[in-house]
């Protein structure tokens, strides 16, 4: 590994026959209108000040292209700053050009293009796969055929903005391109067969630069490889294409730290997550390809909870649709134990749906119930292994995760019906505004159909936030009350700020301006809106909600969550080192898990089945010549069919 300081644009990319490979192991161009503006302000001070300026390090891998005499660089660290400074001698370039500046035909031949190599490798530049087809329509002049949404096309056009501003005001594009002479930087000539790129590129970048757990987990998949080119294609693509919307990755840190969570069923921070992929990696005896491979799967998955996916049918769609708009994600590591065994037959897709349904009526209530949320994370990541480690569950999957909801008994219990149903006419909702908003729209959109689209939709008080004289009859304390109640609260496309007008002035508004027939039907053909009106609405609304995620409890006492033997009285000798689950008495099961306890809940439930027996026998004189015969003599054979492990 060698060191040096030059001057980046004479020394580094203005040498002749230079090609400048990104990598595909490296992110795509992301730098911002922001970190571009940062870099043209300090062309700028070099431009008043005549100073140099340290433009940063440069760590590149070098090879000959053979055949062409041809200096190949493989980037491996600075291309954000390398990429942004062709696009700002691209911009400069163009204003020189419509400027009559001769110093674009420098720019263009000799730090853009090869002058003398074969088309080829004219292109100085040559980032990964979507980034090259940008650059490239770049260079050729195709601004218009562009995609808008790309960095490189937003700051090639902050760049070309910012030159012709500065051109107006008297500094010329041979000015422009001075001031870039005096960009120094140091760069970091890696050794082949000598020099760990990985090693090399983590020590950098554990020095603070902004690089995401994304970024650090595809290096280290492909930046060793010898077939990186294939598996980029084949399929770390695919990963991002799953996840990606226009030029937004910021999933793929998410998709992550789920899956290691999936993979572990261990809850993982963000600062830990790319060690604990590359432990995971280690630890599994995985190979590049079968690692990406496996990733591939599991980001198809992952892409059907965060975006629209017609591999699942509309039901589906529709339960992961709400979850997205309530912001509930902390079920995700369970579902994707799910769809992974709807994908591989274990499950059928009637039953995918019966479960989504579930875990949604299981989230909205306790949203519904102002239930904390803190222990939700730890409870999905722990779920699956807790119902399924009994393997035959599955044969029950549906059922299973019903059961175990129910006998909950922390700070996750399912809230019951009527607590529920209070809540929805009770609670101040207004101030969870997505659940809000999801109440009233899915109250009208009911199980499929979309009267209403949540774009412009403006949540309105029927009885305002703040009483005018038409609002007299209420009084004060049972506007603090009410005024933030499912049953005062409808949507329209009406401006907020006019809303603390009279009832009839209201209900016309909404009437003009609401499609919401079903939550507004009872207020259009009132004269007067009174504390009893939004009780009966709020009534009628809870009862919509309520019984559109109705939870019927199922019991069903051969599912267990651990594996358990039964044990009769004759098995005495054997209970030494088990643990008591429950037992079962006159046919009825009953949970305990003390023996001591289970000895004084079979007394009571002797005592309650013969009443005065117990007095009777207690005036009697027995005696035991060991604690079996005692033990035997108190839970007889006929009283108690079997203890459970």
């Amino acid at each position: 590994m060698d060191a040096h300081k030059l001057w980046m644009l004479r020394d580094f990319i203005g040498t002749n026959k230079v090609l400048f490979r990104i990598p595909v192991y490296q992110r795509n161009y992301d730098w911002s209108e922001t970190n571009c503006d940062r870099l043209l302000d300090d062309i700028k001070d070099i431009i008043d000040s005549g100073e140099k300026h340290f433009l940063g390090t440069i760590v590149f891998m070098a090879a000959k292209n053979g055949g062409f005499s041809l200096q190949e660089y493989i980037i491996i660290d600075g291309q954000q700053r390398l990429t942004t400074l062709m696009l700002i001698l691209k911009a400069l370039s163009v204003v020189a050009k419509n400027a009559g500046d001769e110093c674009y035909h420098e720019i263009e031949e000799q730090y853009l293009h090869n002058k003398y190599c074969d088309e080829e490798f004219k292109v100085k530049l040559k980032p990964i796969k979507s980034d090259n087809a940008q650059f490239l329509l770049l260079l050729e002049g195709k601004e218009e055929e562009m995609d808008e949404d790309t960095h490189i096309y937003r700051n090639y056009l902050r760049c070309k903005e910012r030159f012709e501003c500065w051109a107006e005001k008297g500094i010329a594009p041979s000015r422009i391109l001075d001031a870039l002479t005096k960009l120094e930087i140091v760069e970091i000539v890696l050794t082949k067969g000598e020099d760990d790129p990985q090693v090399i590129f983590e020590s950098i970048n554990s020095t603070g630069l902004e690089l995401t757990n994304a970024d650090l987990i595809r290096n280290f998949l492909l930046m060793n490889a010898e077939n990186q080119e294939e598996l980029y294609e084949n399929y770390w693509l695919h990963i991002e294409k799953s996840l990606q919307k226009k030029t937004d990755l910021s999933y793929l840190d998410d998709f992550f730290t789920l899956y290691i969570i999936y993979k572990t069923s261990k809850p993982v921070k963000s600062r830990q997550l790319y060690n604990s992929f590359v432990k995971l990696f280690k630890d599994s005896g995985y190979s590049q390809e079968s690692s990406l491979q496996e990733l591939r799967y599991y980001a198809g998955i992952y892409g059907a909870f965060v975006y629209e996916s017609p591999k699942y049918s509309e039901p589906i769609r529709r339960c992961l649709r709400k979850l997205r708009i309530l912001n509930q994600t902390t079920c995700y590591p369970f579902l994707l134990h799910v769809f992974d065994d709807f994908n591989n037959g274990v499950i059928d897709e009637h039953t995918v749906e019966k479960v989504l349904n579930l875990i949604l009526a299981y989230l909205i209530r306790r949203l519904v119930c102002g239930v904390p949320s803190n222990t939700l994370r730890g409870l999905f990541t722990y779920l699956y292994n807790r119902i399924f480690k009994v393997t035959s569950n599955k044969q029950k999957y549906y059922q299973t995760l019903n059961k175990f909801l129910f006998t909950v008994s922390s700070k996750d219990v399912i809230p019951s019906e009527s607590e529920f149903a209070r809540a929805l006419q009770t609670a101040k909702i207004y101030g969870n505004n997505v659940l809000c908003r999801f109440l009233l729209l899915d109250i009208e959109n009911g199980d499929g159909k979309e009267v209403l689209q949540p774009e412009n939709l403006t949540i309105e008080h029927i009885m305002p936030q703040t009483l005018s004289a038409d609002w007299s009859h209420i009084k004060p304390e049972e506007h603090e009350e009410y005024v933030h109640t499912l049953g005062n609260l409808s949507v329209t496309g009406y401006n907020p700020e006019l809303s603390n007008k009279s009832f009839i002035e209201k209900r016309e508004i909404i009437r003009e301006n609401s499609k919401a027939v079903i939550l507004n039907s009872d207020v259009l053909d009132k004269e007067s809106w009174t504390i009893e009106d939004i009780r009966n609405r709020a009534r009628r609304l809870a009862g919509i909600i309520t019984s559109r995620y109705k939870i019927e409890r199922i019991e069903d006492d051969a599912i267990e969550f651990d594996y358990v033997e039964t044990l009769t009285l004759d098995d005495y000798d054997d209970i030494t080192g088990k643990k008591l689950v429950s037992f079962k008495l006159f046919g009825e099961t009953y949970r305990q898990k003390r023996y001591a306890l289970m000895l004084l809940d079979v007394i009571k439930i002797l005592d309650k089945k013969c009443p005065g027996k117990l007095e009777e026998l207690a005036g009697k004189k027995y005696s035991f010549t060991t604690k079996k015969s005692m033990y035997i003599s108190t839970l007889t054979a006929k009283a108690c069919g079997g203890l459970g492990r």
